[in-house]
């Protein structure tokens, strides 16, 4: 990793300035007192870093190493700024005027990224394992556009997700794609109707199995009222 004195005579060199010149145009008490910085064997104090960094025209996050969020200015680019506050308003108006039309130059001449088809699904906004299960008789499902994949292109409608007993496979919240099939295989995880509530679960060996070790598997009675409404595919990209 470089150091603060390394960084200071990077910049420094960059404006073709001396050590000695450094020196006078920030006040420092010696000459050589740059030399001592940069050779790492001193740093200077809060105030002279700052003047070094005016003088310098860079920025205490550059000299610092510091990386922020948004990318530093280049020293060069610390330059053009400086200019820019100098320049009267007709200055201004004629660099913004070259900056615009510089900037949609080179948008237009970028490759485009393709936009992602969306297409159309059904969706019942009647959460899995909280509600009534005849929802796919009696509901009438509304109009969602989902992106274009493989497990959309399958799917029949979408639904969304409520609790944790399938975590970490689903989420509450989730909005899952569900493919009408009521021959499930064991392991197979889809959307059942038991007793009239819905379930989204696992089927297993007479029974439902969530994923959540929190919750005990449902067991499936001769005497049960078990219906399947679907597969499910997938969750639901944003």
């Amino acid at each position: 990793m470089k150091s603060i004195g390394l960084r200071i005579k990077e910049a420094r060199l960059a404006r073709n300035m001396k050590q000695e010149e450094l020196a006078e145009r920030i006040g420092a008490k010696s000459p050589s007192a740059v030399s001592t910085w940069e050779s790492g064997r001193a740093k200077p104090d809060c105030v002279t870093f700052l003047k070094i960094c005016e003088v310098l025209e860079t920025s205490a996050d550059q000299l610092l190493g510091i990386k922020s969020s948004a990318e530093c200015p280049s020293l060069t680019e610390w330059g053009l700024i400086k200019k820019y506050r100098i320049v009267d308003d007709f200055g201004k108006k004629a660099v913004n005027s070259v900056l615009a039309a510089e900037y949609e130059r080179v948008l237009v001449s970028q490759p485009r990224k393709p936009r992602q088809r969306k297409l159309s699904m059904d969706y019942y906004n009647y959460p899995a394992s909280a509600g009534t299960g005849n929802f796919l008789e009696t509901e009438l499902p509304e109009k969602i556009w989902v992106n274009e994949s493989s497990e959309a292109e399958q799917a029949d409608f979408v639904i969304p997700i409520s609790g944790d007993s399938m975590e970490p496979t689903f989420h509450s919240g989730d909005r899952v794609f569900v493919v009408k099939d009521d021959a499930l295989e064991e392991g197979d995880i889809g959307i059942f109707i038991v007793n009239g509530d819905a379930y989204i679960k696992e089927l297993g060996n007479k029974c439902l199995i969530s994923h959540n070790t929190a919750y005990k598997p449902i067991p499936l009675r001769s005497t049960d009222s078990v219906y399947c409404c679907g597969r499910v595919l997938g969750v639901v990209s944003e």
